[in-house]
């Protein structure tokens, strides 16, 4: 639970304060500082190893890695865009958890070590944030309601869920010991995670729940849950996404794109509609099941619409930058969507290096059938999904070498299964390109039971001949990589 709170990115924009009292969100575009030094640490190595960050996007909803490099006298310094004050994942040898990223400010992070090499590490913000509250957040244990096993209705789960999350933020909200700044930020993510990970989850549920009713091990593929129909959704009245407060959590994003996916809900792509008019039509889907008239969700929405389409690597037209420039008074939208293009318009040409497969069979031979076809080729094989962030990191990492590669005898293979909604996949794998195999739940079973492995990512390396060299778990690096593919060509 502590690794997954360590990736969790709270968005928020506030005016600099020096009460930790509960703040009012707003977007802003802007460059962030985020500046340190780590001081009076004994060097086993020549030089400093970096500092990595991350973080999710709140207009794009995407998740975003930097390496920063530290001097050989201890200082580090990088300028980063954000969208708002974004609470970032920090990873290093010298300290991880969280910090913050303040647009048009700077954030310090300065870590001291005694003659016995013990650390005292210090957080200098405009908005409060100590050391101490970025450890009471980062040990918080994000928990959903305890719902049993019983066979219910979506509507039934649904209530569950809300009255249980009820009593949670109750016993948040009453606990003496957290500070207004801790307190507000917890509830934020205890009510997202009751979302992302249970309100939207029913169908897991119901499979936990069969299989308890029935003493039986089926699989996903042999049980159909009931799927929830459009008015199942409206337990996102309880939520108010309107709420500035809510804003800063890092599963807003992940959440309106998953519910902008969800078939029952049929919200049309924007296109080149005006986005006023566009927004009109989402309402008359969304508003009884939202609680909400108008509002940023909406905004935030249109954005991602917009979104949707930049990450199947196809830019804005004419028609759609004026749309939206006539429509966002708040200047961020635009130049975050704007950004976005500039790059894709760069990487368009990939698009033509991606090939599609979704596969509705299972078969224990899918494998054998599958690299036959790229016969003459060492073939990687890769499996990932949408909601792997160690899977996306890798890709991220990898890229470099398959560049590095892609003109040589070795063609990249992608597998994801079900558990990645379609909609997100389908945004994505244009940003990796290679070949992108969709498979169900009973196939990746198959594979899962052959090749020995139950977690992602995991890596296949096949010969020209078709022989397995390697089966491998976690990310083996950029070097081993390129080593172990260089040898079986």
């Amino acid at each position: 639970m502590k690794i997954i709170s360590i990736l969790i990115a709270f968005s928020i924009f506030i005016n600099a304060q020096a009460e930790k009292g509960p703040f009012h969100p707003v977007i802003k575009y802007d460059n962030a500082t985020f500046s340190g030094k780590i001081d009076g640490f004994t060097l086993d190595a020549q030089s400093f190893s970096p500092v990595n960050l991350s973080f999710y996007s709140v207009l794009t909803g995407d998740f975003k890695e930097y390496k920063i490099p530290v001097n050989s006298d201890g200082t580090f310094c990088m300028k980063i865009p954000v969208e708002s004050i974004t609470f970032c994942s920090v990873s290093s040898d010298y300290y991880s958890g969280i910090n913050c990223l303040i647009p048009g400010e700077v954030s310090e992070l300065s870590i001291f070590y005694d003659k016995d090499q013990k650390k005292r590490i210090e957080f200098k913000n405009s908005i409060g944030l100590s050391w101490e509250d970025a450890n009471t957040i980062l040990d918080w244990p994000f928990e959903l309601p305890i719902v049993g096993d019983e066979m219910i209705t979506p509507e039934v789960f649904s209530q569950k869920m809300l009255d249980g999350m009820k009593d949670i933020i109750k016993a948040i909200n009453t606990n003496v010991k957290l500070n207004p700044l801790v307190k507000q930020n917890v509830v934020a993510e205890v009510q997202f995670w009751v979302i992302f990970h249970g309100l939207l989850k029913y169908n897991e549920y119901a499979l936990k729940a069969y299989k308890a009713h029935n003493n039986t091990d089926a699989s996903k593929d042999e049980f159909r849950p009931q799927i929830p129909d459009a008015s199942y959704y409206s337990f996102l009245k309880s939520f108010n996404l309107n709420d500035p407060i809510l804003l800063t959590g890092a599963f807003y994003p992940l959440i309106l794109k998953h519910i902008m996916g969800i078939e029952a809900l049929a919200i049309p792509d924007i296109g080149n509609q005006p986005v006023d008019l566009w927004i009109d039509k989402v309402k008359q889907i969304m508003k009884d099941k939202l609680g909400l008239e108008n509002g940023i969700v909406y905004d935030i929405m249109a954005c991602y619409s917009y979104v949707k389409q930049l990450n199947s690597l196809n830019p804005l037209n004419d028609v759609q930058k004026q749309n939206i420039r006539n429509y966002f008074s708040n200047k961020s939208f635009e130049e975050v969507l704007f950004a976005k293009n500039d790059k894709i318009v760069q990487e368009t040409g990939t698009k033509n290096k991606t090939n599609i497969y979704k596969l509705t069979g299972a078969s224990e031979q899918l494998m054998d059938s599958v690299i036959a076809k790229y016969k003459g080729k060492v073939v990687f094989v890769d499996f990932w999904a949408t909601w792997c962030r160690p899977c996306l990191k890798a890709l991220h990492e990898s890229e470099a070498v398959r560049k590095e590669l892609e003109n040589k005898e070795v063609v990249f293979l992608y597998f994801t299964d079900t558990s990645s909604p379609k909609s997100l996949w389908e945004q994505k794998v244009y940003e990796i390109s290679g070949e992108q195999y969709y498979i169900t739940l009973k196939a990746m079973d198959y594979i899962h039971k052959r090749y020995n492995f139950t977690s992602i990512p995991h890596y296949l390396i096949f010969d020209k001949n078709g022989q397995l060299k390697y089966n491998h778990s976690e990310f083996m690096g950029n070097d081993t990589m390129r080593k172990w593919i260089e040898e079986s060509l």
